[in-house]
């Protein structure tokens, strides 16, 4: 998906006045793109891994680290899509500001002309702790209502605003037919994502619910994210698809600061249910060990040679 979700933000030019540090409160409320990506190792002498001929021997690149690596990439350029709007936002002081909230807009929509656009930050609970709740939105020029584009809740940690726990979410269904979104996002009834960044490990979460008689080929599709301070941590993914074999496929992939991990691949419903595909990979990012349970599954290499990896 490309950057058409909204608009441009860069082009702000509010005259909002300087910062305050009630401002800058505020503004922690919304959720960063740093904060929430995934980062699985690479080497700076090889980007991905080839593709192997058969996918099945010891000493080969992996092929689970590949898709693993697809599937970081794909999360994190999501994140890019949904959080880069907001992101831009802590550009410029808020336009307004009155004692529970803070206002940014509305500006004009350069995406999509004949529309403005604004931001609301609002403290809506002060116990257990600080918590805030934010909308991104969108209305047609010349009329009084808005429409939510993404919308979300922070809850700030005990030692600082610019930790905690959200959620985000994306209301696609209410705003497909009004603003200008690429043909892939109209497949969409919603997003849903979770994280909590208050302690490690980091987590977050993305959740697709698409809408009935979409051409994709999906019903629903899912992320998992974790991160530990040790740089080790996991990514889990899963589709829901029409093929009635596997219905539903979840991977589970996990690896260690220096890059060797281990991806479990289970279909979970459909009629290959119980089907599994595991492999390990090495910090060179080369198949230790790999294998197939059902009949006639292959298997290569040694299962010792996989690493464990803590706390995820």
């Amino acid at each position: 998906m490309r950057h058409v979700l909204l608009f441009s933000v860069l082009m702000l030019t509010a005259c909002g006045g300087s910062w305050s540090n009630r401002d800058l409160e505020f503004a922690a409320a919304l959720p960063s793109r740093t904060d929430l990506a995934s980062k699985l190792p690479t080497t700076s002498t090889t980007s991905q891994p080839l593709s192997r001929s058969d996918g099945l021997n010891a000493g080969e690149p992996s092929q689970a680290y590949a898709d693993t690596k697809k599937a970081v990439t794909d999360f994190n350029g999501l994140l890019d899509f949904f959080l880069g709007v907001i992101d831009s936002v802590r550009s410029v002081p808020p336009t307004s500001r009155d004692g529970q909230s803070r206002t940014w807009g509305p500006f004009t929509a350069k995406d999509n002309p004949g529309f403005q656009f604004q931001v609301i930050i609002a403290l809506v609970s002060t116990e257990p702790q600080e918590t805030f709740g934010w909308k991104l939105q969108v209305r047609k020029i010349g009329t009084q209502a808005w429409i939510d584009v993404v919308r979300g809740n922070f809850q700030a940690s005990p030692e600082t605003v610019r930790k905690g726990m959200g959620t985000i979410e994306v209301p696609v269904k209410d705003f497909r037919d009004v603003i200008t979104v690429d043909a892939n996002f109209r497949q969409l009834d919603s997003i849903v994502i979770g994280y909590f960044t208050a302690g490690f490990p980091n987590t977050a979460q993305m959740a697709f619910t698409f809408a009935p008689g979409n051409t994709s080929g999906l019903s629903g599709a899912g992320y998992a994210a974790k991160r530990q301070q040790d740089g080790s941590g996991a990514m889990g993914f899963s589709l829901r698809s029409l093929d009635p074999n596997t219905t539903r496929l979840d991977t589970v992939s996990k690896w260690r600061a220096d890059g060797a991990g281990v991806s479990v691949a289970t279909v979970v419903e459909g009629n290959y249910r119980g089907a599994t595909r595991a492999e390990c990979w090495n910090a060179s990012f080369k198949v230790t060990y790999f294998k197939e349970n059902w009949p006639g599954g292959q298997e290569s290499g040694n299962a010792s040679e996989c690493v464990s990896v803590e706390g995820l």
